[in-house]
């Protein structure tokens, strides 16, 4: 996949992967990005990357989001992750009618959300009242717009609907405090007010807004930009590995431990990993996304792209696992920075999109050609 962009947004991506690298220990002992990070993020096209363009958006393409989510990543693996939220989340707009959508977007709209359907989502009057607390919101601080998983039925709908809350009705609590990720902030936000059932929106829903983009899977996209933070948290512990093992002595060694069999051979198991994942991850991307350039992604290829993000991020969690036990005692100082790889890959492989649900979804569609409709 290439970058291609006009300059401007290439240059917002740089400077706040340059941010990003610098105040990497801010976050992992706050909690939450730096300042200065929150404040490229925001200021930045990434937010608009999938917006329509009815709403002030960029609507880029697909490659273009996934590579610029990665290049945030290879800086600060949790900045990543929050550009992995906010860059394709505006997307969610486009099952919106365009008046609708430009109203909530507002002048400059970062979405967050969370999938975890906890909500209430009950009938008053002409509205729908929305209660609940929803954890996991990452990039909360940031965000204009929340959009919040809840079951419909009680709503005289059916399934489950996001809502699209403003964040001035919402409220956020400070409580991420996990083993990897630490600067994404994914905090529980709460909100307990009355919606106008336009203000909901499906995944499963064929999108109003036209364009490459839209025709893509929407649940291949999100999970497309957590395997790229995946993908860029495996190289990091590979490069973080090789400069480790070049200049570290073991106890018993007559040189560095590069030189060593059994760090050559368990170097080699973890890049090929990563190098097959990646490889797949690649392919599958680019059939999906030039069969939405010509209009009908198939079903065939919405499972073999859900295949791939699945392994992408097993495969770089077993590769920083790896990389890591190898190395030994010197992995468990945090300036080596593999410690650090490995707790990011095993919170990044715990997301629903690319655990056990990803693969029943792929494995029910190869084996018994079964379509979900969240595939």
């Amino acid at each position: 996949m290439t970058l291609v962009q006009e300059r401007p947004a290439l240059a917002a991506v740089e400077q706040l992967s340059r941010n990003a690298a610098e105040y990497r220990e801010f976050g992992e002992r706050n909690g939450t990005l730096h300042p200065h990070v929150w404040e490229a993020l925001t200021s930045s096209v990434l937010p608009r990357a999938a917006l329509p363009s009815h709403c002030g958006g960029l609507q880029w393409d697909v490659p273009q989001i996934l590579l610029a989510v990665r290049e945030v990543a290879l800086a600060d693996p949790a900045a990543g992750w929050v550009t992995a939220i906010h860059a394709p989340a505006g997307a969610f707009l486009s099952r919106l009618d365009a008046q609708t959508a430009r109203d909530l977007a507002g002048p400059a709209p970062v979405v967050a959300g969370s999938s975890v359907p906890v909500g209430r989502a009950e009938p008053e009057g002409d509205g729908v009242r929305l209660r609940g607390r929803w954890p996991l919101v990452t990039g909360a601080p940031a965000m204009t717009l929340a959009a919040l998983a809840a079951p419909a039925d009680s709503s005289g709908m059916t399934g489950t609907r996001w809502w699209l809350v403003p964040r001035d009705r919402t409220t956020v609590e400070e409580d991420w405090d996990a083993l990897g990720l630490r600067g994404s902030a994914s905090y529980t936000v709460a909100c307990d007010t009355l919606l106008p059932p336009s203000h909901s929106i499906s995944l499963t829903d064929p999108p109003l807004a036209d364009g490459a983009l839209y025709r893509y899977p929407l649940y291949g996209l999100l999970a497309g930009c957590i395997a790229e933070v995946a993908r860029a948290t495996g190289e990091r512990a590979r490069a973080a590995f090789t400069r480790l093992v070049s200049t570290t002595t073991s106890r018993y060694g007559t040189g560095p431990m590069a030189g060593q069999p059994a760090v050559q051979a368990a170097f080699d198991q973890a890049d090929g990993r990563l190098r097959a994942a990646a490889a797949l991850l690649d392919a599958a991307t680019d059939a999906a996304w030039s069969s939405a350039l010509t209009g009908h992604v198939s079903p065939g290829q919405r499972a073999l792209l859900r295949t791939a993000c699945c392994q992408m991020a097993e495969a770089a969690e077993a590769a920083c696992r790896t990389l890591f036990d190898v190395a030994g005692a010197a992995a468990i100082h945090r300036a080596a920075g593999l410690e650090g790889c490995w707790r990011d890959a095993l919170t990044i492989s715990r997301h629903a999109l690319v655990a056990a649900r990803g693969r029943q979804l792929a494995g029910a569609h190869h084996l018994t050609a079964t379509t979900a409709r969240d595939l």
